[in-house]
């Protein structure tokens, strides 16, 4: 015996009832449930899956479940799947994005938010940005919200900066060197203080068009420098790039810095310790990059040489015994030799900023600008590396915990030096005040052939390396501007 067929509407609504039990997720849409389960779950496949799905798809609810449990995810290293997906906002879940900030208390969750604004096109998220720039009380966000602003294609963006340039260039100098460089990637141009932009953007604003490289404004805290460098300070790059080759010149020893500027592809000058003397340097242009020595030491007239070549506004760039054996003799006023670390194979610690470091412009990115994830950088000390004595005239960069039973912690420095008055040692407030613009030299402990791994010194080294050189090309412009 047969059944007795359905009716149409019967039919088709069984149709339909079967489909959907059939495929039961294939419009299901993510819930703000299912970010807090999968954040809460630390499942690092199942987190990056879900973020997937989010984007583009974003709304308040959503937005503001990746928000509020985005510190759950701080040590699954998903920060660049998080940006991603945060940029996607638009509507209503980029206000809520926007009100998130304004509200955020958590410097770390600031940081994200921020950077999930920062390539967005809508003129909220530039104003926002503008707000981070002026008045976060964490300066890392302050200079990430400044990075962005200069990727963003808007003379907006180029005029702020100009503006917030002239309000800080005489209170911050790490905030002032973020804002030309911001400004430099937009313009193409190379100036300095806010004056000489306002001039320039006078007589450009009507028919500007910004120069912004084409691209996607990570910030990753690891991975090969130049390719950081590039994403994230592009200007200051091709600044490096544009350099002559005798402008830097590396004395041979023990270590081998030349690898590290071969491998950043920059140009420079070889000579033998033995020929120092001879050597004719020009102290507004050129900067000295010290190899440790090892048994190699140079003449007193190579001592007095280097003393008289920073004085007159040298810059050099040293490593280990270059301190005992060179640095002590010739700057006695400045630093002292403390004691060598302990014979033996390098001994792997951890380095951090040293306090009230992390504000100089030498140590831009030698440590994570990003807040949201944070640790330590493995350092290694040579057996025998030289240490030094903390004294007045020198400012502490780099600290390593591990060696304080030592007798301290520093396991870089920086000082200044004019020739005024015979020949002294300055700080930043008096070295303002100075007619001639002075020398700076600074120290590091161990060697760079043994800091080369992004996954443990993150290429900290290599980075104090390369702001020295770029303020080097600060000073030098400076010395022709007087």
């Amino acid at each position: 015996m047969f059944a007795r067929p359905l009716p149409l509407a019967s039919s088709v609504a069984l149709a339909l009832c079967l489909g959907f039990l059939s495929f039961p997720f294939a419009d299901a849409k993510t819930s703000k449930s299912d970010v807090a389960k999968a954040f809460k779950s630390a499942d690092k496949e199942r987190v990056i899956k879900i973020l997937g799905e989010l984007e583009g798809e974003l709304d308040k609810k959503t937005i503001k479940a990746v928000v509020d449990h985005a510190k759950r995810l701080r040590s699954l290293g998903v920060y660049e799947e998080l940006v991603t997906c945060l940029r996607t906002a638009k509507g209503e879940a980029l206000d809520e994005l926007v009100k998130n900030y304004k509200k955020q208390k958590k410097g770390g969750i600031r940081f994200l938010v921020v950077d999930g604004l920062g390539l967005n096109p809508e003129p909220k998220a530039e104003e926002i940005l503008f707000l981070a720039a002026k008045k976060d009380k964490d300066e890392p966000i302050r200079a990430l919200s400044i990075r962005l602003l200069g990727k963003r294609n808007t003379k907006s963006a180029v005029a702020g900066l100009i503006s917030l340039l002239g309000e800080v260039e005489s209170r911050s100098e790490r905030l002032s060197r973020e804002i030309n460089g911001a400004l430099g990637n937009l313009t193409g141009e190379d100036l300095a203080v806010a004056e000489d932009w306002k001039n320039w953007w006078a007589s450009h604003q009507s028919d500007f068009t910004p120069k912004v490289d084409d691209d996607k404004g990570g910030t990753k805290a690891r991975g090969n420098l130049l390719d950081r460098m590039a994403k994230d300070r592009p200007a200051e790059l091709k600044t490096m790039t544009r350099m002559k080759n005798d402008e830097i010149v590396v004395i041979r020893g023990n270590d081998k810095v030349e690898d590290v500027l071969k491998a950043l592809k920059l140009k420079y000058k070889r000579i033998e310790r033995e020929a120092f003397d001879d050597l004719k340097l020009n102290p507004e242009t050129q900067l000295l990059l010290l190899n440790c020595p090892g048994r190699a030491a140079f003449t007193d007239k190579g001592i007095q040489k280097i003393r008289d070549f920073v004085a007159q506004g040298g810059y050099i760039f040293c490593s280990d015994w270059e301190l005992g054996k060179t640095l002590a003799k010739a700057f006695p006023e400045a630093c002292q030799f403390l004691r060598e670390s302990p014979k033996g194979p390098p001994k792997e610690t951890t380095i951090a900023p040293f306090p009230g470091a992390v504000r100089h412009p030498l140590m831009r990115d030698v440590f994570p600008l990003n807040t949201f994830e944070t640790g330590g950088f493995a350092w290694k000390l040579e057996g025998r590396s030289h240490l030094a004595k903390t004294t007045p005239h020198i400012v502490p960069l780099v600290s390593c915990a591990g060696i304080k039973d030592l007798g301290t912690t520093m396991v870089a420095f920086s000082f200044s030096f004019t020739s005024e008055k015979g020949g002294r040692p300055v700080t930043g407030a008096q070295a303002k005040k100075l007619k001639r613009p002075p020398g700076q030299v600074v120290w590091v402990s161990s060697h760079f052939k043994l800091q080369k791994d992004p996954k443990t010194d993150g290429f900290a080294l290599q980075q104090l390396l390369l702001n020295f050189i770029l303020e080097k090309q600060n000073q030098k412009r400076a010395f022709q501007g007087r």
